[in-house]
Order: C-alpha cells, then structure tokens, then sequence
C-alpha cells in the first residue's frame, strides 16, 4: 500500500495520498497535471484536492481550496506536503509501491 500524509486543520484530521493507481488516475480525470510547471498554484491547489478525494471522497474542489488556506493560516507547511503528494503520484511510473527496486524488464527486439 501507498502512503499517505496525515494533516490536522482545526480539530479535524485529514489524510491525503493516492494509494491506488485508480486514485491516481481520478486525480488527472480531475485535471491534476504535474507537468505543467507554467500554473504552479494551479498544479499545488489540485495536488491538495485530489489528494484528498481517496478518503475523503465526497469533498468538493471549494471545499478543499478553502481547507487549503485554512492549514496555511495554522502554519502548515504546504511546501512539505506539495513535494509528498508529487512524489507519490509520479511514484507509479517509477514502481506501484512508489519505490525503486528489482522488477521485470522489457525486452526490446528487432523485427
């Protein structure tokens, strides 16, 4: 299993990650795009967004700008949990459990 970053904001916990490749993949139905580096807030607001859908699945992208900007507000270091998120999502393209190790390789032929 993925892991998943956990955040306190008021007196309410809440976990965000994508532990799933069915979570990743509703992040970019979503419109989650790491690689476009032009819109940074945009990029950083839909990582905190979808990064909640997995278990908190009925919250709304309002819902969550405005969690956003209430754990800045209690000194939550969003730097931290941007680069956690980012991580984990790409980490399905390196491996499924978001770490490099030993796998089986393609081989490549000529026809």
């Amino acid at each position: 299993m993925k892991k998943l970053a956990t955040i306190e904001v008021g007196e309410k916990e809440y976990k965000l990650g994508y532990p799933t490749p069915k979570d990743a993949l509703k992040a970019e139905e979503k419109g989650l795009d790491v690689t476009n580096t032009n819109k940074t807030f945009t990029m950083v607001s839909k990582l905190f967004y979808t990064g909640l859908l997995a278990k908190q699945p009925k919250i709304t992208e309002d819902e969550a700008l405005e969690l956003m900007s209430q754990y800045i507000e209690e000194d939550g270091d969003l730097e931290e949990l941007t680069k956690f998120l980012t991580e984990e999502f790409v980490g399905f393209i390196t491996s499924l459990n978001g770490q490099k190790k030993k796998t089986k390789k393609m081989k490549i032929i000529q026809m």
